[in-house]
């Protein structure tokens, strides 16, 4: 599959088959290639931390009022961490990270969907940031990006329609 093929079939998932995992390996290969895009200064200021654990797994459902309770049943979530929020770039970073991150699962033949979790609260109004951290121990001066969950995809969504773009591309004016 070609690229552009490639982003224009990778979907938003939300349900896969249980108990299908990454092996280990693929799964560092994918990581390393997810962390080669554009770095200011080469500084790449970007962690992953790989969840497994089914009772983190549940506590992640419950992180936001709304969209994360499929978090449960996922077979791994990839939690997207900056290591130096004193780095301006660090969110850019982290966000190309993950986008590549979403395509690069996408090309190994599993499913993804990308939960936001910075400046986001928890159904209580508690930082979700902030309850990431403290769960898997994660440092406090780090920033936690998102989370991506991914599996083999057990739901069909429909194909991505194409769009004109025309009225958002702009040259040499607004």
């Amino acid at each position: 599959m070609d690229f552009k093929d490639m982003v224009k079939k990778r979907r938003s998932i939300r349900k896969y088959k249980a108990g299908e995992k990454m092996d280990d390996e693929t799964l560092t290969e994918v990581l390393t290639y997810a962390s080669m895009g554009p770095s200011k200064g080469n500084t790449h200021p970007v962690e992953f931390l790989v969840v497994e654990d089914e009772e983190k797994k549940k506590a992640l459902a419950s992180l936001k009022p709304f969209g994360t309770k499929y978090l449960a049943d996922a077979p791994q979530i990839i939690v997207v961490i900056g290591n130096d929020t004193e780095e301006p770039t660090w969110i850019e970073e982290a966000t190309i990270a993950s986008a590549y991150l979403g395509l690069l699962l996408h090309a190994e033949g599993y499913a993804s969907s990308w939960i936001n979790i910075r400046k986001q609260t928890d159904s209580k109004g508690n930082d979700s940031e902030e309850l990431v951290k403290e769960l898997f121990g994660i440092p406090k001066s780090y920033g936690i990006l998102c989370l991506i969950p991914f599996g083999i995809a057990d739901e069909r969504v429909p194909a991505r329609k194409y769009f004109d773009i025309s009225s958002k591309v702009h040259k040499d004016s607004y």
